[in-house]
């Protein structure tokens, strides 16, 4: 099976592929490949520093996620920040699109179970890609305050991020994730029969 989970920041998308991992699933991380061609002098770099210019760049001439952040999540610019974010998906989008499709064609071959990461479901077509689609859940407050803790941004930063998260139309399935990771886990084995 290839399986796309997807959900908003927050809500547990990769707790759950963290849980699918240990069972034997290879596990296709959307922002780890990203993070991936983001590489000095790769054809990605080269088009977002040519897009965004040198400042976002550190010493050692690697992207500075946090110099880009503050380009494509500027709270006080939100207009600006929302162009940018999308010159930004429109670079990396089509280069992450098919190394997934690599990926998941190379496991497929070797009859593995496959689960692909991403909050940008519809702009990276998981549903194209993957055979079943998983959406997770969590309150929105609960999910906010994960990522405001985890990542150190703020509320408002954190609604710049999830503004384009949306749920997929017809998932397969919609889990809650509320509780503990263990609560999440049960519903995982029974819904995938694990």
């Amino acid at each position: 099976m290839v399986l796309g989970i997807t959900g908003i920041s927050g809500s547990g998308k990769h707790t759950a592929a963290g849980y699918l991992q240990r069972k034997g699933w290879i596990v296709l991380d959307a922002d780890t490949i990203a993070h991936y061609l983001y590489r000095p002098y790769t054809n990605v770099w080269k088009s977002i520093v040519d897009m965004f210019g040198e400042k976002i760049l550190n010493q050692d001439d690697s992207i500075s996620r946090v110099q880009l952040g503050k380009i494509v999540f500027d709270t006080a610019h939100p207009e600006s920040a929302e162009k940018a974010l999308l010159k930004l998906n429109e670079i990396v989008h089509p280069y992450v699109r098919r190394r997934l499709d690599e990926e998941i064609h190379f496991n497929m071959r070797k009859n593995l179970s496959i689960a692909v990461v991403g909050a940008l479901w519809k702009e990276l077509e998981l549903a194209k890609l993957c055979e079943k689609m998983l959406w997770i859940k969590a309150d929105p407050a609960l999910a906010k305050e994960r990522i405001m803790k985890r990542d150190g941004v703020s509320a408002e930063a954190y609604a710049m991020r999830i503004k384009a998260q949306e749920p997929p139309k017809s998932p397969d399935w919609s889990m809650d994730n509320n509780g503990s990771p263990e609560d999440l886990y049960a519903k995982l084995s029974a819904a995938l029969g694990l």
